[in-house]
């Protein structure tokens, strides 16, 4: 069965599954991590407050790391 999305013609079946690292769970849910910027970072001179959003497991909640934005 081949599921697509408005605008994407991919071949599900030529994708590859993600599954946790944690335990091999193979659905995940949208969840926010939040990082803190200083005021004096920051544009606005007030300390502010920046959501990530990544995938966490349903199952253990684990986030694996190639969700996770990178660093500099």
């Amino acid at each position: 069965m081949n599921r697509e999305q408005p605008g994407l013609q991919v071949d599900i079946s030529k994708t590859t599954e993600e599954i946790c690292g944690e335990c091999g769970n193979d659905t995940f849910v949208q969840v926010f991590k939040i990082r803190k910027l200083s005021a004096l970072l920051s544009p606005t001179g007030k300390t502010t407050m920046i959501p990530m959003q990544v995938f966490a497991c349903h199952k253990c909640g684990y986030i694996n790391e190639t969700f996770l934005p990178k660093e500099n």
